[in-house]
């Protein structure tokens, strides 16, 4: 059999657009968002915004400029400065009343996630203590994250 001119060319288009194909898809950059197959990052973001919501929505009337200086390790921007805005509100609270908060985080899920931001939704409990009554709340949070060095601190609060 001989080979012809068409089937020639039409088995080197075929091998043009098959190298085409592999440099596109060899080139092409990784998903922006790596929240599904950064395990590693999505674990520390989780890991950290976890221990910093913790710290930030838990407070003991004993203990409230403990609880204010280590807010300000883990949060920044809007988040600090709603923080600053509520916390003298909530000492006073706290003062008067000598109620104890604390808040366990339940579950989070990383939505977004870039080298140095990140979105979680967030569900907490928060178990508020004042003599022999108490009491339970939960909340749905979304939370974004800027890393700073090595450490994610909490940019926005938004509760649900």
């Amino acid at each position: 059999m001989k080979p012809t001119i068409a089937g020639i060319l039409g088995g080197v288009i075929i091998l043009c657009g098959c190298a085409a194909l592999w440099f596109s898809l060899s080139r092409s950059p990784g998903p922006a968002n790596t929240a599904l197959v950064d395990v590693a990052g999505t674990n520390a973001v989780t890991d950290q915004v976890g221990r910093a919501l913790r710290t930030v929505f838990s407070y003991d009337p004993s203990q409230m400029d403990r609880t204010s200086v280590a807010a300000q390790e883990v949060l920044t921007g809007a988040a600090m400065q709603q923080y600053n805005t509520d916390f003298e509100a909530a000492k006073k609270h706290a003062a008067e009343t000598k109620q104890v908060l604390t808040t366990a985080v339940r579950s989070i899920g990383v939505t977004d996630l870039d080298p140095d931001s990140a979105r979680l939704l967030v569900f907490i409990d928060r178990q508020t203590v004042q003599g022999d009554k108490h009491e339970s709340a939960a909340a749905q949070l979304l939370i974004n994250a800027e890393k700073v060095g090595e450490t994610w601190k909490i940019s926005d609060i938004r509760f649900l």
